[in-house]
């Protein structure tokens, strides 16, 4: 007579089985690909950017970002090694406004964590550009290359190098005059490039990993009203993701701190007090954090709208990644809402921004499959 196995066993069981045969499946897949080095060295890109993204948002929200005062690509590489180093940096901030009006009283101790943030959010941008150069340098001489994408894989590190000059240029918004923090407009212009180039290089995966798939892709067999859908939902996405720079840049989550409603209300007292009307858009806590939940909502409804529509179709892979999907937009919502009604504390500002780089990932690969729908691997 068997022994009785419980229901939960048996549940994890499966579910263990299931994940163990789709990572074993999908690496066997990966290795045997033909343009595995070159896949191998956007997947290596692809994780330090989003390990960019994370430290970048983690410096601002422990307003780090201004304690560098200069901008050394090469030489900064080297950190303060001497006590009298860490004076003559120290020095170097108490020239700026954010130490002269609000850090006045910061300790050499307190300056040296605010600096290593920001140094390693730098150094993480300096590692980043030596693995796209010698990976592409590797590639292009051993001829790993796949033909035609030479200049997709040059236009990479020109958007590397681009992002690097709008790093800086951020960061130098906040060392004049009376700002304490850097130009809201410019963080958010240098978070979405990081995210326009993350989502290229994922695109860019995607479309090598499939490469003879997407080269016999039929244009007739797409789903036209899901990819007009799902272009809406990205082009959301992106307006959310500068939304989102902006409520971290003016700490805009630290107001309003109910919901569904604002102190109350369905729309915020304050929202236009500044004397210029487009400027509210960028400055007003109330207006800006109004901005980020309505587009919060119109992407729910939209992950709504096309996900109902996935279930009408007979391509499981698309059905699959729609379940995928729409399992971030709530986690995302609910990250959202959190943070808000917590006033924005770290650890729920770091997680949503971490949310947000799944969100834009799952919401890529559920586009490839509306795009390629003859696309017949394993999701």
């Amino acid at each position: 007579m068997s022994a009785h196995i419980p229901t939960e066993t048996k549940l994890t069981y499966k579910f263990s089985n299931y994940f163990r045969k789709l990572i074993s499946n999908n690496f066997y897949s990966l290795i045997n690909n033909k343009n595995f080095p070159s896949i191998l060295w956007l997947m290596v890109l692809f994780l330090l950017i989003c390990l960019m993204i994370f430290v970048g948002g983690l410096t601002r929200l422990t307003d780090s970002g201004l304690s560098i005062v200069e901008w050394k690509p090469i030489l900064g590489s080297i950190p303060p090694l001497s006590e009298k180093k860490w004076i003559i940096e120290f020095d170097k901030y108490k020239s700026t406004p954010e130490f002269l009006i609000q850090n006045f009283d910061i300790s050499m101790y307190q300056f040296k964590i605010i600096y290593w943030w920001e140094w390693g959010h730098r150094q993480l941008g300096r590692i980043i550009g030596v693995v796209w150069l010698f990976g592409f340098l590797y590639l292009l001489f051993r001829k790993k290359i796949p033909k035609g994408w030479t200049k997709w894989f040059l236009f990479l590190g020109i958007l590397g190098g681009i992002q690097g000059f709008l790093g800086w240029w951020m960061v130098s918004s906040g060392l004049e005059g009376t700002m304490i923090d850097v130009a809201s407009y410019r963080l958010a212009i240098h978070l979405t490039v990081a995210f326009i180039i993350l989502s290229v290089i994922l695109w860019f995966i995607l479309t090598l990993s499939n490469i003879d798939h997407v080269k016999n892709s039929n244009p007739k067999r797409r789903n036209k009203k899901l990819l007009i859908l799902i272009n809406i939902i990205l082009l959301t996405l992106f307006l959310q993701i500068i939304f989102g720079a902006l409520v971290a840049g003016i700490d805009a989550g630290k107001s309003y701190n109910d919901w569904p409603l604002m102190s109350g209300k369905w729309f915020p007292e304050d929202a236009f007090y500044s004397n210029s009307l487009a400027m509210s858009f960028f400055e007003e806590a109330g207006l800006v954090q109004f901005n980020h939940r309505v587009l919060g909502y119109a992407i729910f409804f939209l992950s709504l709208v096309i996900f109902y529509m996935t279930l009408k179709t007979k391509n499981t892979q698309i059905k699959n990644r729609a379940y995928q999907y729409l399992t971030i937009v709530f986690v995302q919502i609910f990250l959202g809402v959190i943070t808000i009604i917590y006033s924005a504390p770290l650890h729920f500002s770091s997680a949503h921004q971490v949310c947000a780089i799944l969100l834009v990932s799952l919401t890529l690969r559920l586009y490839f499959v509306i795009y390629y729908p003859n696309i017949i691997k394993k999701s």
